[in-house]
């Protein structure tokens, strides 16, 4: 009935695995549990484990292939119609998250995709991880009613159902190996495709805060990835808030400006990031300013 899809790369998933075979256990359903380990350096040994439970696989890669390619790699190994996609680094929220999913499943919804949100728990937090932590809280920890205004906006694929046919219909680009935009790009090619996006409230903790400074420097990989994408035509500013003031910059001849700022004042601005009340308005402008200043680089 239902393939739980879970792409790992040096994040311990044992927590959430016997987490899921917990509440698992209480259900009357066919399940599987597929774990693809893409070519991680850490985290190795204890991610071996996982082959011990009976209904969990662990297939572990030689090369990393990126976000995307490895999502679409689980779904071929999928027996099930229905796959929820799960990020290594989070943990149910609830004791019947996965049968909130199963209820869903067994009405035989006309939506195929459900998205059931993120949340961010207080405990998780340090010293060193608050720009995470304020980030995730206040721009992804959204209630199913908002995120139901701009349901294809919201999408992220770290707590997903979706129908197995579906997925065959629409997968993730595989051009895409860098960190960041893959949900975006995939939840347009739904939006495209005519397939329904429902949201529900039935979130998963994120657990796996990163640091302050590797938060920062995988949020520049980000910029430059959307910088990339947009050129190849994959992502359009109408979609994206970055790229929109990015163009409103280039209107007003601002570009030049912000890239002076970026490329002098880069390392005051992310020591202001790395304190314990980190601005998420200066983090946006600090991105900004870095968008801007790829962009002038190329010319």
């Amino acid at each position: 009935m239902l393939s739980v899809l879970i792409p790992v790369y040096n994040i311990n998933c044992l927590p959430l695995v016997k987490n899921l075979i917990q509440q698992f256990e209480k259900e009357t359903c066919e399940f599987e549990i597929i774990c693809i380990d893409d070519a991680s350096t850490k985290i190795i040994k204890e991610n071996g484990k996982l082959n011990r439970f009976d209904k969990v696989s662990l297939i572990e890669l030689q090369q990393n292939i990126g976000r995307s390619r490895i999502r679409n790699l689980l779904a071929t190994k999928a027996n099930y119609d229905w796959l929820l996609f799960l990020d290594a680094d989070t943990l149910p929220s609830n004791a019947i998250f996965i049968n909130k999913y199963l209820r869903i499943i067994n009405n035989n919804p006309k939506e195929k995709v459900f998205s059931g949100g993120l949340a961010y728990r207080k405990i998780d937090t340090t010293k060193n991880n608050q720009l995470r932590y304020k980030y995730g809280k206040f721009r992804e920890s959204i209630s199913a009613v908002q995120r139901c205004k701009n349901p294809y906006a919201t999408l992220l694929m770290s707590n997903t159902l979706i129908e197995k046919k579906v997925f065959k219909r629409v997968q993730f680009n595989s051009e895409i190996f860098h960190y960041g935009h893959e949900d975006s790009i995939f939840s347009s090619d739904l939006q495209k495709a005519f397939i329904i996006v429902k949201h529900i409230d039935n979130p998963v903790f994120h657990t796996g805060l990163e640091s302050n400074e590797i938060f920062l420097k995988k949020s520049k990989i980000a910029v430059k990835n959307l910088l990339d994408l947009h050129q190849k035509g994959l992502i359009k500013p109408k979609t994206n808030k970055l790229l929109k003031w990015h163009t409103r910059t280039k209107m007003f001849f601002l570009a030049p400006l912000l890239s002076f700022i970026y490329k002098n004042n880069s390392k005051f601005i992310e020591k202001s990031l790395s304190k314990k009340h980190p601005s998420l308005l200066l983090f946006d402008f600090y991105r900004l300013c870095y968008l801007c200043y790829l962009s002038e680089m190329e010319k």
